[in-house]
């Protein structure tokens, strides 16, 4: 049996949960994007009373490394890296466009003969984007894209495309290709759940002091 605690800050939407074996005991998300580093830790204290479970009790931490808000990205890892080394407890890391990817495939009946796509806004004509198959193998790395209407055009021969995400939008406006597809959906807790108690079960862990985001592209301080 495990508890793993959960924290996304790396989308729109933030999310807390607490998992047992993977399946989700309890969750609070945040909408509002620039309020995350103060949702993050109010919510672990909530959940953690409401299931009535010490932080010892505990048995990993899990979180979202990315792409995504930089900012959300460094209040989600310094969370969760505060907590494992408070704690002592291992560190879990999932990538966040295969987060996408598995709560659209927890979804879907039938994944045949479909590729999928998570795009994140990155703002103008920019996102950041992977391309997956139905069992989460990797068929692109995650990266940064200027999408054109020609993007992805290797990838269309023998397969539907299903593009999702917060830069869906920008990328439906302008591809013509008829083997794209479109689904809208709010990303839920359990995906990162169960990704991270898979990766539990095999002792999957992050190195506590070298993990850092994913950001997929330089970022500027000046």
């Amino acid at each position: 049996m495990s508890f793993i605690l959960n924290i996304d800050t790396s989308l729109e939407t933030a999310s807390v949960s607490i998992a047992k074996d993977g399946t989700i005991l309890s969750f609070q998300t945040n909408d509002i994007q620039k309020e995350h580093a103060r949702f993050v830790h109010v919510a672990i204290t909530e959940l953690l009373a409401k299931e009535n479970l010490k932080p010892s009790q505990l048995d990993a931490i899990g979180v979202t490394l990315g792409p995504g808000s930089y900012t959300g990205l460094r209040v989600g890892l310094s969370a969760a890296k505060g907590l494992c080394y408070a704690l002592n407890k291992p560190l879990i890391s999932v990538g966040t466009l295969e987060m996408m990817t598995k709560d659209v495939l927890m979804q879907i009946d039938d994944a045949t003969n479909i590729l999928f796509c998570p795009m994140i806004d990155a703002r103008r004509m920019e996102v950041f984007c992977a391309i997956y198959d139905a069992d989460l193998k990797k068929i692109a790395e995650p990266h940064a894209i200027v999408l054109t209407p020609q993007s992805f055009a290797e990838k269309y021969d023998k397969n539907m495309i299903m593009f999702f995400g917060s830069g869906m939008a920008k990328w439906r406006d302008i591809t013509t290709n008829a083997n794209a597809s479109f689904t809208t959906t709010k990303f839920l807790p359990k995906a990162l759940a169960a990704l991270t108690f898979k990766k539990f079960s095999i002792s999957n862990f992050e190195d506590l002091f070298s993990s850092i985001p994913q950001y997929s592209k330089f970022f500027y301080t000046l």
